[in-house]
């Protein structure tokens, strides 16, 4: 990001005005007499064309690398904004895993597909999406996902359990747009380092919904205490939720109540139980420790605090 200070010009009385950038400029074709869109965020102005952005392409030979790599290169490259991204590859298993991580983009397509060579391209700039709708459909998915969880354990529903992972595929796909549009500079709120942070995040609690629901199919018999602490850690996942939409001193009070006692209490079930339950109880913690933060990390908006 470019930094340029502009002197303020004072037109009459109560006109004052600074020039645009030259380079900038010419760079979007602003002529006399366009119009610019002027968003007004707190002590910031943010100044923007409807001119199309300039797209950003890679090419890259991501031969040797594993497939999981190949999957980890191609959503970052997605969230870090390129529009047209050339992967050269080696083996057919990353052709695999890339064309599979492309379905998790979107607003992305495969548009070339050859022995060595595979080509990804942005279809569309503006899609019918915002990131506001794709970040509370997101939460709102792993919400489900965890009740999910509680439901189909208590009625040993292992079925439904094994194909959880399903869901997680579409907390991907908002996660991912959220982080790109973040990256591309189209989505400002209240600090976008935390607001990333916390993005990423509610995409591990995705993954390790996924990774409990697993753990959960595994065990053969109820066990009263796991499934206390599963509703509890539950619970706090929607307080992560609630929180971030509506910041109030009581969300965040329950909140690091729950989280204190429910990791105490994992503590104390990790020594006496099974190899299956034990893996539950260690995706509940880790849980826990995710969506702990969502409280946490934006205690500042709290209106209460002041004073």
């Amino acid at each position: 990001m470019v930094k340029i200070r502009r002197k303020v010009i004072q037109i009459a009385n109560s006109t004052q005005l600074i020039s645009l950038p030259r380079k900038w400029a010419q760079k979007y074709g602003i002529k006399k007499g366009d119009e610019l869109e002027v968003e007004e965020n707190g002590y910031k102005l943010i100044i923007q064309t409807e001119s199309a952005p300039i797209n950003k392409e890679i090419i890259v030979d991501v031969s040797g690398l594993t497939s999981r790599l190949a999957d980890r290169f191609m959503a970052r490259s997605y969230q870090k904004g390129y529009d047209s991204i050339t992967i050269k590859y080696d083996k057919p298993e990353i052709a695999i895993a890339i064309q599979n991580k492309v379905k998790e983009l979107l607003g992305f397509e495969l548009m070339e597909y050859n022995k060595d060579t595979l080509v990804v391209k942005s279809i569309s700039s503006k899609l019918n999406i915002d990131f506001d709708s794709s970040l509370r459909r997101a939460f709102l998915i792993v919400i489900d996902m965890a009740d999910t969880c509680l439901n189909a354990f208590l009625k040993n529903d292992k079925k439904t359990l094994e194909n959880l992972y399903h869901k997680d595929f579409d907390v991907n796909k908002f996660c991912y747009f959220c982080l790109r549009q973040i990256n591309k500079g189209f989505y400002e709120q209240f600090g976008n380092y935390i607001l990333y942070y916390l993005v990423e995040i509610l995409e591990d609690g995705g993954d390790e919904y996924k990774a409990l629901a697993q753990h959960l199919a595994k065990i053969k018999t109820k066990n009263k205490n796991l499934i206390r602490l599963l509703s509890e850690v539950n619970e706090l996942t929607r307080l992560g939720y609630h929180f971030f939409y509506k910041p109030e001193k009581e969300i965040a009070v329950k909140a690091i109540t729950i989280y204190n006692e429910v990791r105490s209490d994992i503590k104390e079930a990790l020594s006496t139980t099974n190899v299956n339950e034990a893996a539950a109880l260690n995706s509940l913690d880790i849980i826990s420790r995710i969506f702990y933060h969502f409280p946490t990390m934006r205690l500042d908006t709290l209106k209460g605090l002041s004073g």
